[in-house]
């Protein structure tokens, strides 16, 4: 986790202090219009910008191991504050999404390998397909379209709105629900062909009492590890619908931050969301194998 966290900062670090935008200019321009090349200067000299980039990473470094990510250019104030004061609204949202995913695909899941080779299958499947092959930005600019224009159940510029944040959890989340709905349809069906599944067959159980509680439980844990996997990938996505659903989270001030030129802020953002990434993977690693013993007997051969 370390190790992935010091090359994430150093790639951040490396590919925000190689941009074409002077940090200092924009900072001065920021401050005034009129800004010249002495004002330029001094802010590049008070900011620590005068100095090589593996001094600058060196020194940035020593600050974020006390959690102090600098001050941003826009509000002055840390930047790591200003990030966790707006990020209960996304995971608001991410949580929401992980609800859904769970309601949704599991029983996509279930109803497709049950219905295999029937239309209902085929049409659970087809859906999938979609889900995960049309971009994000899509399917927030189509909600709004049919939620707030068509059915006009929540205002095109939400700020918190209830509607407007399901809407948003909604798409944020659908992507995943194809995806788990797919891979879990997958599973079941592989598993049909394991020696236990013709024992129950053997002792009169039914195909669906067999599919509960047999099948699922033994592609539970595959399933749990992607899904856990792809939680870090529902917090990185919200700057999608936060943009989209004009939700003041967590994504649309890192953007404002990019298109600003807030390099603390930016710099701020990445390692946030690398330490998200890597805390849900291993989490997710772990959870499968607990689950599954066999996966850490595997890993010791």
């Amino acid at each position: 986790m370390i190790t992935v966290l010091i090359g994430i900062s150093l790639l951040s670090f490396i590919l925000a202090n190689i941009s074409a935008v002077d940090p200092a200019e924009a900072y001065a321009r920021r401050v005034s219009r009129s800004a010249g090349e002495e004002m330029i200067e001094e802010y590049r000299d008070e900011l620590g910008f005068n100095q090589s980039v593996p001094e600058q990473y060196l020194n940035w470094l020593k600050n974020v191991i006390r959690l102090d990510f600098g001050n941003s250019y826009i509000t002055g104030r840390p930047a790591m504050r200003d990030l966790l004061s707006v990020m209960p609204v996304t995971l608001f949202l991410s949580g929401l999404s992980c609800i859904l995913i769970i309601v949704s695909a599991v029983p996509l899941g279930i109803l497709a390998a049950l219905k295999e080779g029937t239309w209902v299958d085929r049409l659970i499947m087809g859906l999938s397909f979609v889900s995960v092959s049309v971009p994000g930005y899509f399917l927030g600019l189509l909600g709004l379209l049919v939620f707030g224009i068509y059915l006009n159940i929540m205002p095109i510029v939400g700020h918190g709105h209830p509607m407007t944040l399901l809407c948003a959890s909604l798409i944020l989340s659908f992507p995943m629900i194809g995806s788990l709905a797919r891979i879990l349809r997958s599973l079941l069906l592989e598993n049909q062909k394991s020696a236990y599944v013709a024992y129950a067959k053997a002792r009169g159980i039914g195909r669906r009492k067999v599919m509960i509680n047999h099948l699922l439980r033994n592609a539970a844990p595959s399933c749990i590890v992607m899904y856990g996997q792809n939680i870090g990938y529902l917090i990185a996505g919200t700057v999608i619908v936060e943009t989209i659903f004009s939700t003041q989270g967590l994504g649309q001030y890192a953007l404002n931050a990019a298109i600003n030129r807030d390099f603390p802020v930016i710099n701020a953002y990445i390692v946030l969301m690398a330490l998200c990434f890597v805390i849900c993977n291993v989490a997710a690693e772990v959870s499968g194998m607990l689950l599954n013993p066999s996966l850490n007997r595997e890993g010791r051969t």
